[in-house]
Formats: structure tokens, sequence, C-alpha cells
């Protein structure tokens, strides 16, 4: 069995074996096995009608795409054919808007593997990145562990609260009390803490007062301690290529706004809130309630070379091209579709 880079999640494990039918096989993540071999791969259906103006840009979506696409899309978007969105979570997206505006301290997950005393975890991060805590070394048995803590999703309260308990002094009587709060004292006796905010970490609602206060925290923490905050991109690769190319990054959506509708989706929707598209190009065939149309799509990593940014952005990966198959890329259908006309 050949082990590849894997394309399917941000982590972009480097030990993924995959088959000779194009089954993939990482120590048990779901996300590899629930890709279809190269034998199953869903056909294409439906035809591709697009009701927008055919002098206005075409409405193109997608959660990420590899360094060869992203270009194209960049160069298609600066020129005014295409309006490119990025679907991401909202508190992932309002985790990076702040690093943005007012900068963190972050780190890559090798270094909060190899240093980090303790990791918190916020949100859906395990269901998002199966092999996340594989990847940061949690849950052994050694004398060294890394101590590690799971929060489902906080609250601006949550954090205010956990800010005065620190405030107060670990130990103490404060009567400041909540979740993050009674975590007082793992946190101010760490050496070295790493936080990563996953899917849904932040209230509805709260994203970005929640990722500012986090971030505030982060950085206080960091006058006497090591501590860093840090998230996995989807979007990534193709968010550093616009910065590069036209010097703006794209307008950004999330699984449920239903305000703006899409002509193309590239790769499969975040989820099942996600807006339909009327034509998806890639991914996981979603059925006709999200995409009237869809065409399949060759997958950079399994069908042809490419490149990608981790999701941490700490480094580009090589993607290998090992299954063989006689399909466009993403970027060619979508020349089709503009060159039609639309």
């Amino acid at each position: 069995m050949t082990s590849i880079v894997c394309p399917l999640c941000p982590l972009h494990c480097d030990d993924v074996g995959i088959d000779e039918q194009g089954g993939l096989e990482a120590n048990g993540c779901p996300i590899a096995a629930a890709a279809p071999p190269e034998k199953n791969r869903p056909p294409c259906r439906g035809e591709i009608l697009i009701a927008s103006d055919a002098a206005k840009p075409l409405r193109v979506v997608t959660t990420g795409v590899d360094l060869t696409t992203a270009r194209q899309l960049a160069r298609w978007q600066a020129a005014g054919r295409i309006d490119l969105t990025f679907e991401s979570d909202p508190s992932i997206e309002a985790l990076l808007q702040a690093a943005s505006r007012d900068g963190i301290v972050s780190a890559t997950l090798a270094d909060a593997a190899t240093h980090a005393d303790l990791v918190w975890l916020l949100g859906r991060a395990d269901q998002a990145w199966p092999r996340l805590a594989e990847k940061l070394r949690l849950g052994g048995n050694g004398a060294d562990e890394t101590k590690s803590q799971r929060f489902e999703r906080c609250t601006a309260d949550d954090l205010s609260r956990f800010a005065a308990a620190i405030e107060s002094g670990a130990g103490s009587s404060s009567p400041a009390t909540g979740e993050l709060a009674d975590h007082t004292d793992t946190w101010t006796s760490s050496e070295y803490a790493a936080v990563l905010v996953g899917p849904g970490a932040f209230a509805d609602g709260e994203e970005s007062l929640c990722a500012t206060m986090l971030a505030r925290l982060v950085r206080q923490r960091n006058t006497k301690f090591r501590c860093v905050l840090l998230t996995l991109d989807a979007a990534a690769t193709l968010r550093s290529v616009c910065l590069w190319t036209n010097n703006t990054s794209p307008s950004a959506t999330t699984e449920g706004d239903q305000s703006v509708g899409f002509d193309i989706r590239i790769g499969s929707p975040l989820g099942r809130d996600s807006r339909a598209a009327s034509v998806q190009i890639g991914g996981i065939d979603p059925g006709a309630e999200f995409a009237a149309a869809y065409r399949a799509c060759s997958v950079a990593g399994l069908h042809r070379p490419g490149m990608v940014i981790r999701g941490d952005g700490s480094v580009s990966l090589p993607l290998a091209a090992p299954v063989e198959a006689d399909l466009p890329s993403s970027a060619e259908l979508l020349n089709e579709i503009l060159s039609d006309g639309f």
C-alpha cells in the first residue's frame, strides 16, 4: 500500500495509505474511509443551467482547493469573471478575522505537539479532524502525557468569567464559575498552553466577540508563559493565493447563511445547511436538493499532482497522483462553463 499526503481535510496527514482501487486507509479516520474508491466515484448528472445574468460574474463558492486551482480562481476573480466566496465555519472565520485585525500568538501543530503541556480543544475539533488528537499526541499513557481538556462551546460570558477567575488568582475563593473558569488552576499552572479552535467553538452570534476575547486572554498569558492560539483553515491555500495575487481575500459565508445564492460549488458543501448551488463540481454528489447538476472531477493528491498549504499555515505539501483517472480538473470544467457564455 502506497503512502500519500491526504487531500481530504486541512490536517493533510502524510501517512495515509492508498490501495490499487483508490481506497484510503488512515488509522481508522472516518473521512478517509468515506472517500469512495475510483471504481465507485459518483456519476455526472443533470444539465448545467445557470440563471445568472451573463453580464455578471459567476458566483462561485468553495471550502478550499489546491494551489493550481487557487491560482486560476484568483485570476478569474481579479478579471471579474467570477465572484468567489469561501464557505467556512463561523467560529473559525471569526478567529481568522481576529488574527488579521489584531494579531494572535500562534504556532504550528508540530510545535504544540512537541512542547505544549496543556491543550484545550474548543468546539467540534475531534469530529471535524478525526486524527487531530493523534497528531497532537494526546491520550497516551506515559508519565509525560500532555494534559488535554475539551469544551463543547463557549460564550462571551464563559470567557468573561474565566478572565475574572484568572484575575482573582488560581485557587482563590473567587465567585467566578463556569466550564472554563472551573479549569483556572490547570491554565495558570501550565508552562505552554495551546488552545485549538474547532467548528462550533463559540456561541451563535457571539463568534467575533468570543474570538477577540480569547485572543486577548492568550496574549495576556504570554507575558509570563508560552500560550498559543491556533485552528485549521480548509481554505488556507486559496486564502493565501488570493492575498498574494490580488491583495484581497474573498468574502466568506457560513453553513447556515441562506442570504446568498451560488451558481457553482467546487467540492462538497460544508454541511447539511449549506446553500444550494446550480452546479457542483467535484466532491461527493450531495443530491438534487443541493445541486441541480453534478460533474465529477479529478482530485489533486489522488488523480493529479499538486500542492497545498496545511490548515495551520505551517508548510506547503506536495500532492501525488497515485490513481489513474480520465477526469478533468475543476478549473477545466469551470473554464468550459465560462466559455459557454455564462
